[in-house]
Formats: structure tokens, sequence, C-alpha cells
């Protein structure tokens, strides 16, 4: 396959995988830019978490993080606490209707790609994670060391 064409499939799957996720919250269904999901995704699996440390998983800059918060807190989804460790800190973690839109959500989209894959055969959905995966960790060695050779963090 040339690259023009696997990089066109691939913003194709990008723009796709980017839409708004719309989760059911406490206040009725909330609909959330794709990296605040990542953000209550990191949350609800390794929170609680301070801002900066989120920032750094999600490798963006703290305003982000804050925004994203902002907008989690807002829908009731995750809440502020001060950090045990450093009361001038705060952690963020996910309450009970943040673990649970999360879930369901997580569930849906588990659907969403069964259903897609669901005429694989099941040596072709190994092969295609097992490639994918490859491809991922190839990609990140070539970005970090493309950044290292220009001197970007």
């Amino acid at each position: 396959m040339p690259t023009p064409e696997l990089e066109l499939q691939l913003a194709v799957m990008a723009r796709r995988l980017s839409k708004p996720v719309r989760l059911h919250g406490p206040s009725g269904f909330t609909i959330l830019d794709r990296p605040a999901y990542q953000a209550l995704w990191r949350i609800c699996d390794e929170g609680p978490l301070r801002p900066t440390t989120l920032a750094g998983m999600l490798e963006v800059d703290l305003s982000v993080v804050s925004r994203q918060v902002r907008s989690l807190e807002d829908a009731g989804f995750v809440q502020r606490e001060a950090d045990p460790a450093d009361a001038r800190a705060a952690l963020v973690s996910a309450t009970a209707a943040g673990r649970h839109a999360f879930e369901m959500t997580k569930q849906q989209r588990t659907e969403v790609l069964d259903e897609v894959l669901a005429d694989w055969p099941e040596a072709e959905r190994e092969l295609f994670v097992t490639l994918l995966s490859r491809f991922n960790d190839q990609l990140e060695a070539s970005i970090a060391r493309r950044q290292a050779e220009a001197g970007t963090p």
C-alpha cells in the first residue's frame, strides 16, 4: 500500500475516532469532546491524580487539562479534593456518576468495534491488533527520535 493511501486512511480513522463522546451523566446526556473523554479515562483508570500528572499523561499543557477537568466537573463526572500529601495541591478523582458514564460509554464503544469486526476471522482480528500495536510503538519511537534530534521536548 502506498504511504499516501495509508496516511489518508489514518486521517479518516482519526476523524471518526475524534467525534464527540455522548455520556449519560447525573443531569442527563453530556457531550464531551474526545480530549475530555480521554482525561476521564485516565482519571478513572489511574486516579486520583494531580492535574499536572494528568497533563503529563495526556502530553498536553496544564491549561488544557484545567479546561478539560472543569468541563468534567461541570458535568458531575469528577471532583477535586485537597492532596493529603500537600494541601496546596488538588487531586482529581472520578465521581460514581463519572465512573458509571465512562464504563457505559466504554461498553458501547466496544460493542461498535465488535460489530465492525464481526465478520473478521479471529486470526485476522488478532493480526490487526498485533500490527496496530507494532505500528503505534514504532510511530512513538520515530516521533521521539525526531524530537530528540530537533532538541524539542
